[in-house]
């Protein structure tokens, strides 16, 4: 993925155990077996995903459930927003003084690099197979490098995850789901950044900058 010039996290290294036996469908087409178990080591700037900030859902009418540091919002996001920002969108930092600006100018970077990568995808048949809020990088990196594929051929249904029998994350549809997430994070960011703002900034510029 590096090599291709896509935003990527890097894999450092690789664990396999000489004893430890786990089954997998390698091909994903339905011949599992026996293989050796593994754990890649990946490294990147930050690993904080869109999901993380959904952490502060307040209490679901339906569920009864919550976010685990549900009523944090207004307190323990502005903190991982400033982190994301000193961090690694610098020159936000320095062009706008007003903490709501900054956070606003930086979702709308996250859409610019979301777009490209998506669109990086698309151009060299990879599919990542999960691409639930909690895969998805603030960073625009390609990141959890589970169930993915790659096609050998052009199959715009192509579903590289044996587990999604509805296709929810076929290669066709990868595009159109990082939107949706785009949305979900806007969400999760309201009202520390106000939704009305970075809806509508996704709703008319992701496509086009896709």
């Amino acid at each position: 993925m590096h090599h291709l010039g896509i935003p990527t996290t890097r894999a450092a290294s690789l664990v396999v155990s000489d004893k430890t036996q786990v089954v997998r469908d390698k091909l994903y087409n339905g011949n599992a077996k026996m293989e050796k178990c593994a754990v890649v080591l990946r490294v990147a700037p930050t690993f904080l995903r869109f999901g993380s900030f959904e952490i502060f859902k307040p209490e679901c009418s339906v569920t009864g459930r919550s976010g685990p540091s549900s009523g944090l919002k207004n307190t323990m996001m502005p903190k991982m927003l400033d982190y994301l920002v000193e961090n690694f969108y610098p020159e936000i930092k320095e062009s706008f003084k007003d903490p709501v600006e900054q956070y606003k100018v930086m979702f709308e970077e996250v859409v610019q690099r979301t777009a490209v990568m998506a669109a990086h995808w698309q151009s060299v048949g990879f599919c990542h197979g999960v691409l639930n809020t909690d895969n998805m990088s603030m960073l625009g990196l390609t990141i959890d490098f589970g169930p993915y594929g790659w096609m050998e051929h052009f199959n715009k249904d192509y579903i590289c995850n044996h587990s999604d029998d509805k296709g929810r994350y076929r290669y066709e549809a990868q595009d159109e789901i990082c939107k949706t997430n785009l949305i979900f994070l806007a969400q999760a960011l309201d009202p520390v950044v106000p939704l009305k703002d970075t809806k509508a900034f996704v709703e008319a510029n992701y496509s086009r900058m896709y």
